[in-house]
């Protein structure tokens, strides 16, 4: 069966060095441009939450006007996000695609750090930060990360900072932060809607040249030699809970190309997720609630699967996986559990293609790592048994498992 993906995009490299990827769709309404950066918050070494506070800045401009007001204008929304390694901007419009678009690169050239605008949002992410302290499903990855990666790797701090990174960010911080990293060679933009192409192209020369800072960040310290994982595998915590949240995973290995990630993925979701005999049972027997999704993050400097839901019976819930981590590895996934995965990932991709605003975003954050979004159905589609039982035994194993309740 073809699940190849009927949708290319036109692609080019501008001379500005913007990486480009167009989805002319004359039938929507709507169009969407996605703007994604390389820097998340695992570059943040010497200074954590430095990326996720200048997303928040960059929506200040040198004419003290409020950005979304003017977007607002023009018939546009915007929005950001800062994930572990990129850090995304989009907007949405109906209608005056060229000015919007003209106003979006002027927000994303011209930055804006007055020490007034600062201690503004800096009192916004301070109120974010206590939000996840309450989630205990938030701290619960915290935790889960610091076992698979040790105490000293970025990945397990949380994206927007700590209180006292927060207290220490100046001017100087973002404005070296920004001409390091936000250089044209290290940006990706995605637009879809109903538009000519060589018109947004040439909208995009436009957006100054800007290029890559010193090698390396001042102050900050290199990822080698980070990352040993925790000899602890199994671990509880007191929050008082009424019904013990439980957040398992596996670290993997970091680095890999696109097809053995999704090899890896789907191996994982056949075994342990939703759609399998394995979820089934343990729904059954009260040891995981229904709707326990896996998440999976496969970059160069990490990767790791996890999933988090509720337990009556944690530390039976982890025998059991114990007991799949050894079984897998000597014996092959249920055939019926092997597709039912793969037509729901595929299922998934699908619904996210068809969502202008999902694939600007998904492109443009897969491109500016190096990795091509378009190549993921085709790969899901495509991968035997024998390559998904392979990459599935390097990744569930007992030496890689980590687990913690909260109770």
């Amino acid at each position: 069966m073809n699940f190849a993906v009927n949708v290319a995009p036109i692609q080019r490299r501008l001379s500005n060095g913007l990486n480009v990827s167009i989805f002319p769709e004359p039938d929507f309404q709507h169009t969407f441009v996605s703007w994604s950066v390389s820097y998340g918050s695992i570059q943040d070494t010497a200074l954590p939450g430095r990326a996720h506070f200048l997303e928040h800045m960059m929506f200040y401009n040198p004419d003290e006007q409020p950005v979304k007001s003017l977007f607002h204008a023009l018939g546009a929304s915007t929005s950001a996000l800062t994930r572990y390694d990129v850090t995304t901007y989009q907007i949405a419009c109906t209608g005056q695609v060229k000015q919007s678009m003209e106003l979006f690169m002027r927000m994303l050239a011209t930055p804006c750090f007055t020490p007034i605008h600062i201690e503004k949002e800096r009192a916004a992410i301070h109120q974010e930060l206590s939000m996840y302290e309450d989630q205990p499903s938030w701290r619960a990855l915290q935790q889960l990360t610091r076992m698979m990666y040790g105490n000293t790797h970025p990945i397990t701090s949380d994206v927007a900072g700590t209180p006292d990174s927060l207290c220490l960010m100046t001017p100087d911080d973002l404005n070296i932060a920004y001409n390091h990293y936000y250089s044209t060679g290290n940006m990706a933009v995605s637009v879809a809607g109903p538009v000519e192409p060589e018109a947004v192209i040439e909208i995009l020369k436009q957006y100054p040249v800007s290029e890559h800072g010193s090698a390396s960040l001042p102050g900050a310290a290199s990822l080698d030699g980070r990352g040993k994982e925790s000899s602890e595998r199994y671990l509880e915590l007191e929050c008082g809970l009424p019904l013990s949240l439980v957040r398992f995973g596996f670290r993997a290995e970091s680095g890999m190309e696109l097809k053995d990630q999704i090899a890896c993925m789907l191996g994982i979701e056949a075994l342990l997720g939703e759609t399998s005999d394995f979820h089934a049972e343990c729904v059954q027997l009260g040891l995981l609630g229904k709707g326990t999704t896996w998440d999976h993050y496969y970059r160069q400097e990490f990767a790791f699967s996890n999933t988090c839901g509720y337990s009556t019976d944690p530390g039976s819930l982890y025998t059991r996986i114990e007991e799949q981590c050894d079984r897998i590895q000597d014996s092959v996934i249920s055939l019926n559990n092997l597709e039912v995965a793969r037509l729901t990932w595929l299922s998934r991709y699908y619904t996210d293609m068809d969502s202008l605003k999902q694939r600007c975003m998904n492109v443009s954050e897969h491109k500016v790592i190096g990795l091509d979004y378009m190549q993921i159905g085709t790969y899901v589609s495509e991968l035997t048994e024998e390559e998904i039982i392979r990459g599935l035994r390097k990744v569930v194993t007992l030496a890689h498992l980590r687990m913690v309740v909260l109770r």
